[in-house]
């Protein structure tokens, strides 16, 4: 018979974030530990949620494997990040890529390089950081 797993267990594959569940982890990633309290703070004078919708929005994450409960001292209990901040923009960009782009970032590159919202700014730290990875060996 395989292990059970704990009700707190992150799955191997993790579905999704909507919409809100993505400003939801926003401000978790943001807090670190924080009790959904804190989440609710953060969002007073944001965005006009209420709480209850936070709260189910911090059960879906749990649920989804994003955030996990940890021990606290006083009532209720902390939420802590199971995933960082930068793998979910990984796999989401990955993912925009191969949906709206074919896999290509030099398609994706375009089209933001023709976005008339790109500043001259913008564009001139794109070049910095081609540069920069041309100088340590990566393709230019």
């Amino acid at each position: 018979m395989p292990p059970r797993r704990s009700k707190s267990a992150v799955p191997a594959s993790r579905a999704p974030l909507g919409e809100l569940e993505l400003e939801v982890m926003l401000v978790v990633w943001e807090l670190g530990e924080c009790t959904s309290g804190d989440v609710i703070a953060a969002f007073d004078g944001k965005r006009e949620l209420a709480a209850s919708t936070i709260r189910n929005v911090l059960a879906k994450l749990r649920a989804k494997g994003y955030v996990r409960p940890v021990p606290s001292i006083g009532r209720g209990f902390l939420l802590r990040p199971t995933v960082a901040r930068e793998e979910v923009a990984r796999h989401t960009l990955k993912s925009l890529l191969g949906s709206l782009f074919q896999g290509s970032p030099t398609q994706a590159i375009a089209y933001l390089l023709d976005d008339r919202g790109l500043s001259d700014a913008d564009v001139k730290e794109i070049r910095r950081m081609l540069d920069a990875r041309k100088r340590k060996g990566g393709a230019p």
